[in-house]
């Protein structure tokens, strides 16, 4: 659905959003297909997207775990020697609900 926003003032509702006659519709979509093939897309990045850009690319080039940290508990599985800090992880759990709520 196509949805003409140039000629909103204040006051409308949302009701009113969605209406518009069949002429303009017809209009704006005449409109968007004879411009869509004269124009160049471009993209330009500011030095902080391209930074962005290559850190996104430099964590999916990374593992997805750490085996430096899973072989050992992996280990203690193995050996039935791994044990459960339930304080710990309820602690943890308690601090991350803290900071993601800012309290």
């Amino acid at each position: 659905m196509v949805m003409d926003i140039r000629s909103l003032v204040p006051g409308h509702t949302k009701t009113d959003l969605g209406k518009t006659t069949r002429s303009k519709s017809k209009r704006s979509a005449d409109q968007s297909q004879s411009t869509s093939g004269d124009a160049d897309d471009s993209v330009s990045l500011t030095g902080h997207a391209s930074q962005i850009s290559a850190l996104v690319q430099q964590m999916k080039s990374a593992p997805v775990l750490d085996p430096d940290r899973v072989s050992p508990v992996k280990e203690k599985m193995d050996k039935g020697e791994y044990e459960i800090e339930y304080e710990r992880v309820a602690n943890k759990m308690l601090d991350f609900e803290a900071s993601y709520y800012d309290y």
